[in-house]
């Protein structure tokens, strides 16, 4: 294969990916951590879409088949909820999701944020 192929793959998927969006999440996320306990939750994070992107690679097409889904539909699906999300964010409007004390206590008492949130909906998940 060219060269210039993996070059134009690396930026669409570091464009997909945005690692510097992604900044102010993180920050935010682990603003109750040490320095030593964000390099580990970031080593977590990273290897962890590393794993979910190389099984998608392999295995998603069998995933997929297994549940019937076709690639067309999956990908209109993709679209319809990026397409959902843009419109929110477009309209300004903050997440709906309610929550009780309870969870909100759970939460902040949460030990790592590196595979969910941080890896699997918002890095992984934005390749696709």
């Amino acid at each position: 294969m060219d060269f210039m192929l993996y070059i134009k793959f690396f930026l669409g998927l570091l464009a997909i990916i945005n690692p510097v969006g992604l900044l102010p999440v993180f920050v935010s996320l682990t603003s109750h951590q040490t320095e030593i306990e964000r390099q580990h939750t970031n080593r977590v994070a990273n290897f962890a879409v590393v794993v979910i992107l190389l099984v998608t690679m392999f295995a998603g097409q069998h995933i997929l088949s297994m549940f019937s889904i076709s690639l067309s539909a999956f990908r209109i699906a993709g679209g319809s909820l990026i397409c959902i999300i843009a419109m929110s964010m477009l309209q300004g409007k903050i997440s709906e999701v309610k929550r009780n004390q309870e969870e909100d206590r759970e939460s902040s008492g949460m030990e790592s944020v590196a595979v969910v949130p941080l890896a699997l909906p918002l890095m992984a998940l934005g390749c696709h």
